[in-house]
């Protein structure tokens, strides 16, 4: 019983003693016991400064060939063989498709039969005139038969010119069997297989000409006044996106569109080597004006907000939030025309989770 006692007696002098050693260690200091955030959040930042760039026009288009012509059918019929493939050049006047053509050559026959009847009836109804003729002017045959052999040799002469247009008619239809290309260019968008039925004006391909293709933008009507036919411009595709294509404006549509109230303008770009093809999405930079030095950031640094922007700088170890103004942009840099000066420290790295007054660490 004695040693129950004792027992029970030293177990709050362990507890204590275990917890007086617990807070010697300092596990609860205050030092230890600090946030992460009173150390500061890591961001990256950057100056904004000046430099030197030319004011323009960032859009954004599409590639269009230079001429793009659907290819049809004149006349109804099967198609007996397609002569290319998507992708292939084309001349004018190559063939591209062929229709059955059996029928086409039985008529282009026939009317040439009839072009030789027409033929021999007509002789013989000028043999019977001159003879007639000649009679008369001696005498022996009245006025009434002469107009009577002149009137069939008309005639005659009616039924071989239709007899001849019927036949030229039967040879066009004939060839009408051939359908070829009206244009240089390479073949797209093929829609025709063999034994389809076609009819006249449905679409079979399409033969675009790419040796000089257009970058097709839309101009806000704010903008017209800086854009000019002949002025120059650089085109980049996603395909090639270290190369830079010249272009030059070759014109604008006068007239605004009636959905979007922008003018349709068109960048002329030669593509000799066919890299572009129609289709593609471009993003297009105008010139239009004279090297000037803007006061410019990174575009990471830039926040916007319901239509506002807005920038955080880091002073006296805080990120302080700025509304700014904006300008042009150029590559990843963005004008700031209000709302900075230079030198400015702006935070670059996880902007969209600032706070304004947040204490911050910058990293390099």
């Amino acid at each position: 019983m004695k040693g129950f006692r004792f027992k029970f007696w030293m177990i709050p002098v362990l507890l204590f003693i275990i917890l007086m050693l617990i807070f010697r260690s300092g596990v609860f200091s205050e030092k230890k016991l600090q946030t992460q955030e009173d150390s500061g959040v890591a961001v990256r930042v950057a100056a904004a400064q000046y430099q030197e760039v030319v004011p323009g026009l960032e859009l954004s288009g599409t590639i269009e060939g230079k001429t793009s012509a659907t290819i049809s059918a004149k006349i109804s019929g099967r198609v007996d063989a397609v002569l290319v493939e998507e992708g292939q050049q084309v001349k004018i006047g190559d063939p591209l498709v062929s229709l059955e053509s059996v029928e086409l050559k039985n008529a282009v026959r026939t009317a040439q039969d009839a072009v030789t009847k027409a033929q021999v009836n007509y002789d013989l109804a000028l043999a019977d005139y001159n003879r007639y003729q000649k009679l008369f002017s001696q005498g022996a045959v009245s006025k009434q038969q002469l107009d009577t052999a002149e009137a069939k040799r008309k005639s005659a002469e009616a039924d071989l010119s239709s007899a001849a247009a019927s036949l030229n008619n039967a040879k066009q239809q004939l060839g009408y069997g051939v359908v070829t290309s009206p244009v240089d260019g390479v073949v797209a968008n093929k829609a025709v297989t063999v034994g389809q039925v076609v009819s006249p004006g449905a679409a079979l391909m399409v033969v675009q000409d790419i040796s000089q293709i257009h970058a097709v933008v839309n101009i806000e009507q704010k903008d017209i006044g800086r854009v000019k036919v002949g002025q120059t411009a650089k085109v980049r595709v996603d395909a090639y996106a270290d190369k830079v294509f010249a272009g030059t404006v070759e014109g604008m549509n006068p007239e605004a569109g009636s959905g979007n109230r922008m003018f349709r303008t068109k960048i002329k770009v030669d593509n000799a080597d066919g890299a572009l093809r129609s289709g593609m999405f471009a993003k297009i930079r105008l010139d239009t004006g004279d090297p000037v030095q803007v006061l410019s950031i990174p575009q990471a640094a830039v926040l916007q907000k319901q239509g506002l922007y807005y920038v955080f700088s880091v002073e006296e170890g805080k990120a302080v939030r700025h509304q700014v103004e904006i300008g042009d942009v150029t590559d990843d840099m963005i004008q700031i025309k209000d709302g900075l000066q230079a030198g400015d420290q702006v935070i670059i790295s996880g902007v969209n989770q600032m706070k304004d007054g947040q204490i911050v660490k910058v990293t390099p």
